[in-house]
């Protein structure tokens, strides 16, 4: 999960370092010393036609919101850098200046920096800026710079403050899950505002019965969204998440993704769910088993730290099998955590 930090700085779904979401490549032209442009001449007629009215949006667009327009206040808007400096100096004047400019900063590589400095003051007139991403958090938590600032909403405003994200995103739960910038929302919304909303949300996501949600504990993205559901979610979200699990352990176990899960299930689930899976995977042939796969060797490890498994036992068990483990490519580093080979 390490790429779910702070910053939208680094080169992400196809958006460049600097650039705004929404940048686009020009046609080549060349611009006459009065600056007005002069298209070359071997451009088709059409396509001088479509960037005149490109040109023209774009102009449109900077009237609105751009550097130089007035913003909501009245003021003269100011660069992101001057707008960065007045919010250190004097939090509650950057903050007005903010006002009306939220949802175009936020889709700035550099912009999206200061609206999140900003949502960190936790004020009450930062909900105001949080209220201009109302209408546009399905399309902000997809934005490779903008689900920050979704993220501080969710982290450092209040749950009345903040639960328009959830409600936004009802009817889009497996999408948000299994996109990789959305899938970070989802399990802020977890850990700070699980109830209401996020709730609804938990339950479609894990409601379908066309066996997408079985898919989503092995999936890039979405199993991150599962273990935040295990960690922090309501019981009986968690009895359906063991419900999936144990429908195909032995898959799940192995599997890169889903074999993290497994561990969490063991920590998080009802101590009836975890017997069940304690039973499956926890005696000698079946640890032994678990060892010799890359990824189940992780389960493996845990199953031999936990007191209800016969860890002597399972141990005994692989060291009468060493050879076998050895002869996997990660077998002599997993004897070697479990103490049954010297580490080099």
């Amino acid at each position: 999960h390490g790429e779910h930090g702070e910053h939208g700085t680094k080169e992400m779904g196809g958006c460049l370092q600097g650039a705004s979401c929404s940048t686009l490549a020009t046609p080549r032209s060349t611009e006459a010393p009065d600056g007005s442009d002069i298209v070359e001449r071997r451009l088709s007629a059409s396509a001088a036609r479509r960037l005149r009215r490109k040109r023209a949006a774009e102009r449109s667009r900077g009237a609105a919101g751009g550097v130089g327009a007035a913003n909501a206040n009245g003021a003269n808007a100011m660069s992101i850098d001057e707008l960065r400096a007045e919010l250190r100096r004097d939090p509650n004047s950057g903050i007005q200046c903010l006002k009306g400019q939220v949802w175009r900063l936020s889709r700035d590589a550099n912009g999206c920096r200061v609206v999140q400095e900003a949502l960190e003051l936790g004020s009450r007139d930062v909900t105001d800026l949080a209220n201009e991403l109302q209408g546009h958090v399905l399309e902000a938590v997809m934005c490779p710079y903008a689900n920050y600032v979704v993220q501080k909403v969710v982290s450092h405003l209040s749950v009345a403050a903040s639960s328009f994200v959830a409600t936004e995103l009802q009817g889009n739960a497996v999408r948000a899950a299994k996109h990789r910038f959305a899938c970070r929302i989802f399990c802020r919304l977890l850990e700070f505002c699980g109830r209401g909303p996020t709730s609804q949300l938990v339950d479609e996501l894990l409601a379908r019965d066309d066996g997408e949600h079985e898919n989503l504990c092995s999936h890039s993205f979405a199993h991150h969204v599962i273990q935040s559901i295990l960690e922090h979610g309501e019981e009986r979200h968690k009895k359906l998440i063991a419900k999936m699990l144990l429908s195909d352990l032995w898959r799940y176990a192995t599997h890169k993704n889903s074999s993290y899960l497994i561990e969490k299930a063991l920590c998080y689930c009802s101590t009836e769910d975890q017997n069940l899976m304690i039973a499956k995977l926890g005696h000698p042939q079946a640890m032994l088993d678990l060892a010799m796969a890359q990824y189940g060797s992780f389960v493996a490890r845990a199953l031999l730290s936990d007191s209800r498994v016969n860890s002597a036992a399972a141990l005994q068990h692989i060291a009468d099998h060493k050879a076998d483990v050895e002869s996997t490519k990660h077998g002599h580093r997993f004897l070697s955590d479990v103490g049954l080979e010297q580490s080099a």
